[in-house]
């Protein structure tokens, strides 16, 4: 087990992690010709709420496998397979656990809810937001309301 520190996102320039808490427990399973390697990345990333722009840690649990297979022709990489040349004895791990920690985050960062459904965004900033809310023209309104009532007409229909 070894501690992922803020300097792997630095050195893949990534910023959007400010900074970091993780572990990884990583174990490699060896049959014939394929090197099988689990990874189980937990703890916190430090990362910015897309609603309120609060920093917030966010929690990571992920468990990848990466299959390494050996004495193959020449060195190729897929998603989630390296096939090493006959002549390479090593290969570095890191930007597999970079990847997968960047690609486990959600599109949308928010804040998560508490146990009571209660999301800890910042008050002042969302009231700020709400006076800046643009209101819709009646047409668009009456866009938007169409649309809603197509998709549930669409969605009742494949109910049935």
């Amino acid at each position: 087990m070894f501690s992922i520190e803020k300097g792997l996102f630095l050195d893949n320039n990534y910023d959007e992690i400010h900074d970091c808490q993780l572990k990884a427990h990583i174990t490699f399973t060896k049959n014939s010709a394929i090197l099988t390697v689990t990874f189980h990345v937990y703890g916190t990333v430090n990362i910015t709420c897309d609603r309120c722009g609060d920093d917030f840690d966010m929690e990571i649990n992920l468990d990848k496998k990466l299959l390494v297979k050996l004495d193959s022709i020449i060195h190729s990489e897929e998603d989630d397979m390296i096939s090493l040349g006959k002549d390479e004895v090593d290969f570095d791990i890191a930007p597999y656990i970079y990847q997968y920690i960047v690609l486990s985050l959600p599109m949308q960062r928010i804040h998560p809810e508490d146990k009571d459904g209660v999301r800890h965004c910042n008050p002042e900033a969302l009231s700020k937001l709400k006076n800046l809310e643009v209101k819709k023209s009646n047409e668009e309104q009456y866009i938007i309301n169409t649309n809603k009532l197509a998709l549930h007409l669409k969605d009742k229909s494949l109910n049935n």
